[in-house]
Order: structure tokens, then C-alpha cells, then sequence
């Protein structure tokens, strides 16, 4: 097969359907910018579940004399940290407890009383996998049979919410991805097909006269591959102009230079396929 054949029919079909192919292009570009868009979404989101997973989410208030005896509060402290819900546990003595009201509501409260009130504490964080209303409520059983803990309160509400918001994220995701790539491969592929109906009669008499598949195929897979790569260079020029324009926001842009070079491959790729499937159909046999 003569691949300078191949890619020199290529590029007459890539200039002679001038208009189609500019479609074709920007349809591509237009598509891979917004799963590009989409990506970084996710990305960014997932972050931001993560960070708020690492907030406070549970108390375990402890009883005076466990707080006051070293030992009996080193002890209680290694049993919380034992239970496998647990992704991380903070002291928070009586001391503290009083500053921290002190900072929020001023001293105007704390004049008419002698001793300090607050009891000590343990701020807890759950493990990502342990985020669900169920694992806070066996959490909850688990910690309440430690000797020393007198109360314990857990955020089911925010843990539930950040639940169900994490599932249907990435169900969202997934979807308008799947959605994304289906349509960029049926826009492809209807773009090559109105190509080829300009050379439909010259397709028929090559295969007639005894040219292979591939031989008929491989500038029509070319001409989409061609385009695939374009459209993605104009999205990859397109993203960098919203990351300059965006710069003074707080965005993580996960690893953008890997990120940028993906999307060449991706934009040739659903060409090739989007190619093959149009000029399937008017081969003969």
C-alpha cells in the first residue's frame, strides 16, 4: 500500500468539502473543549468532596474522669482510633472547649459561672469509604460502648447529604460523558458519510475492480483522523485561554500538561472509528 497515495487523497477530501470539514472540526473542537470543560469539573468537585469529607463529622464527648486521668484518656483515645470508621481523631480538652466559646460568643456569657463547664472532647473524621448514614450509625453504636465516653454526636445529616451528592455527581458524569463521546462519534461519522457521497461512484468501481477494503477505506480514515487532529488542537487552544482567563480563581487543574496531550489521541481515535463506520456502508460486496 503507498501511504503518500493514501494521505494525498486525504488531503483532496479534506480540502475539496471545504465547508463540511470546517463542521467537522469545529464539532470536534467544540466537543472535546466541553468533556475537557467537564473533566475538570469532575476533578475539581471531587476535591472539594474530599475536603469537606475531611471536616468535622462526629464528637465523642468524653466524662470527667476519664479527662482528667492520663491514662484512662489515652486508652479511650486508642479505642476511638481503632474503630476502622475512623479517618481521624482530635482531643479537644476543657481548656480548648473554653477558649473556643470564649472566641465565638465574647466573655459576657462566661462572667456568672466559676468553674469550667465544657466537657472534653474527641472531633472525629470518617474514612471515605465509611461516608454513609449506615457506617455513622454503627460508628455511633461502636463508640458509645467505650468506657469514658459519655455522648456522641454524629452529623448524619451532612454525612447522608455528602452521600447522595457524591453519587449522583458521578452518575451525572458518566452520563454526560457517554453522551459527549456518542455524539462526537455520530457527528463524525455523518460528516465523513456526506464526503463520501460526492465519491460513492468511485468507491463502487474501485471495489469492482478488485481494490481491497482497506485500500478503498485508508483516505477516508485519514481525512477523519486529519480533522480529529485539528478539532483537537483548536479545543486544547480553547482550554488554555480559559485557564489564562480563569487564572485568578482557586481551580485545581489536576495534571494539565497530560491532560492536554490526551486529547489529540482522543479527538483522532473516535475520527478513525466515526471514519470506519461511514465508509462500511458503501463498500459493496
Amino acid at each position: 500500500m503507498n501511504f503518500f497515495y493514501f494521505l494525498k487523497e486525504a488531503l483532496r477530501g479534506f480540502f475539496q468539502a471545504k465547508l463540511m470539514t470546517f463542521v467537522s472540526v469545529v464539532t470536534i473542537g467544540l466537543t472535546l473543549f466541553l468533556l475537557g470543560c467537564m473533566l475538570i469539573g469532575y476533578v475539581n468537585i471531587k476535591v472539594w468532596l474530599k475536603n469537606a469529607s475531611n471536616r468535622v463529622e462526629a464528637v465523642v464527648y468524653l466524662d470527667d474522669a476519664t479527662s482528667s486521668d492520663s491514662l484512662l484518656l489515652g486508652d479511650c483515645i486508642a479505642k476511638i482510633k481503632a474503630c476502622p470508621q475512623v479517618g481521624t481523631a482530635v482531643l479537644v480538652d476543657k481548656k480548648d472547649a473554653w477558649s473556643r466559646f470564649r472566641e465565638s460568643y465574647g466573655d459576657t456569657m462566661l462572667q456568672a459561672i466559676d468553674e469550667n463547664p465544657f466537657p472534653a472532647s474527641i472531633e472525629l473524621t470518617l474514612q471515605e469509604e465509611s461516608q454513609s448514614s449506615a457506617a455513622a450509625s454503627e460508628l455511633q453504636k461502636e463508640l458509645e460502648l467505650i468506657k469514658g465516653v459519655d455522648d456522641v454526636q454524629i452529623s448524619r445529616h451532612s454525612v447522608a447529604f455528602l452521600q447522595k451528592f457524591r453519587n449522583y455527581f458521578i452518575t451525572a458524569t458518566i452520563l454526560m460523558i457517554g453522551v459527549l463521546l456518542i455524539a462526537l462519534h455520530f457527528m463524525i461519522a455523518n460528516t465523513i458519510k456526506l464526503t463520501i457521497y460526492a465519491r460513492k461512484e468511485l468507491i463502487r468501481n474501485m471495489h469492482f475492480v478488485g481494490a481491497t477494503d482497506w485500500y478503498i477505506k485508508m483516505p477516508f480514515i485519514l481525512e477523519g483522523i486529519l480533522q480529529g487532529l485539528i478539532g483537537s488542537g483548536l479545543s486544547i487552544i480553547a482550554l488554555c485561554i480559559v485557564k489564562i482567563s480563569m487564572a485568578q480563581f482557586h481551580i485545581f487543574w489536576w495534571h494539565w500538561y497530560l491532560f492536554l496531550s490526551l486529547f489529540p489521541i482522543v479527538g483522532a481515535l473516535f475520527a478513525c472509528i466515526g471514519s470506519m463506520s461511514a465508509v462500511r456502508k458503501f463498500l459493496v460486496s
